[in-house]
C-alpha cells in the first residue's frame, strides 16, 4: 500500500493507513459537492453499477440508477488531490470504467473494489476472480486492488480458512492489496483474516453494513494494526467514524 500511503503523506498529515480518512457512498452529486474538496476527507468511496441505459453511475443495488455518472465523478475528483475507491458492483462495465481511468491518467491514487469471492453464506459472486484482476493489472495497472467476498450477517457468516487459502493463491505475484472484510465478522474470523497480512503488500480495509456497536470499536482500536488497516466506517447516517 506504499503507493497510496506516500501520495496521502504529500497532501495530509497522516503517519499510516489508519489515519486515512473516508467519505463513504459518494453515489450522488449532493454527497460529491458535500465531501469534494473537504479538508477533513482524504478518499471518496463511490459503488458504481451498472444504470438501465448501460452506462456506469455512482448508486448502489438495489438502486440502479443515479444523478452522478461515473465521468462526472472521477472528473470531478481528477481536479482534487483526494484519492478514491471504487466499489464495481456490475462486470459489465469495469472495461469502460478502466478505459476512462486511464484517459484521465491520474495523478492520486485508485482502489479497485469488487466482491470477487465468495463468502460464508453469501451469493455467487458476479465476477470471475481471475478476470477482475487481469483486467485491473491490463488496462490500469498503476490501481490498487481491493478485493472482497461476497458475505452476509447471518449465522453462517464468517471468513474460513479455505476463504483466505484461496484468496492468498490467487494474489500470487501481487504486489499491493488491500483486503474488503466485513466489520461484524472480525471477532469470529480473526485467527485466518490475520494470515492475509503476512504478505508486506497486503492490507485489510474493514468496512461494515450494520452499525459499529462500540464494543466492536474497542475491539478494533486493540486487535487491529492501523499501520496495516484502512478504516472505510460509517454511522447509520453514513458519516464517517473516525478516531484511530
Amino acid at each position: 500500500m506504499n503507493t497510496l500511503i506516500s501520495y496521502l503523506r504529500e497532501h495530509y498529515p497522516i503517519d499510516r493507513l489508519g489515519d486515512v480518512t473516508w467519505a463513504h457512498a459518494v453515489n450522488s452529486k449532493a454527497r460529491l459537492k458535500r465531501f469534494l474538496n473537504d479538508p477533513e476527507t482524504m478518499v471518496l468511496e463511490a459503488d458504481i453499477c451498472i444504470s438501465p441505459r448501460g452506462d456506469a453511475v455512482a448508486a448502489h443495488p438495489p438502486v440502479n440508477d443515479s444523478d452522478l455518472s461515473f465521468d462526472e465523478l472521477v472528473e470531478a475528483v481528477a481536479s482534487s488531490k483526494q484519492g478514491i475507491k471504487l466499489d464495481f458492483k456490475d462486470a459489465e462495465i469495469v472495461i469502460p470504467c478502466l478505459v476512462k481511468l486511464k484517459e484521465l491518467n491520474l495523478s492520486q491514487p485508485v482502489l479497485l473494489n469488487a466482491d470477487i469471492f465468495q463468502g460464508g453464506g453469501g451469493y455467487r459472486p458476479k465476477f470471475s476472480a481471475v478476470g477482475f484482476l487481469a483486467l485491473c493489472r491490463k488496462l490500469y495497472p498503476q490501481g490498487i486492488v481491493s478485493l472482497g467476498w461476497t458475505t452476509t450477517s447471518g449465522p453462517d457468516a464468517a471468513y474460513t480458512g479455505e476463504h483466505i487459502d484461496e484468496a492468498l493463491e490467487l494474489c500470487r505475484g501481487v504486489q499491493q492489496a488491500t483486503f474488503a472484510v466485513r466489520a461484524s465478522l472480525l471477532t469470529a474470523s480473526w485467527r485466518h483474516l490475520a494470515r492475509l497480512l503476512q504478505s508486506e503488500g497486503y492490507s485489510l480495509t474493514i468496512w461494515n453494513a450494520e452499525p459499529v456497536e462500540q464494543e466492536l470499536l474497542v475491539w478494533m482500536r486493540e486487535n487491529t494494526d492501523p499501520t496495516r488497516t484502512l478504516y472505510d466506517l460509517s454511522d447509520h447516517v453514513k458519516n464517517p467514524i473516525r478516531g484511530w
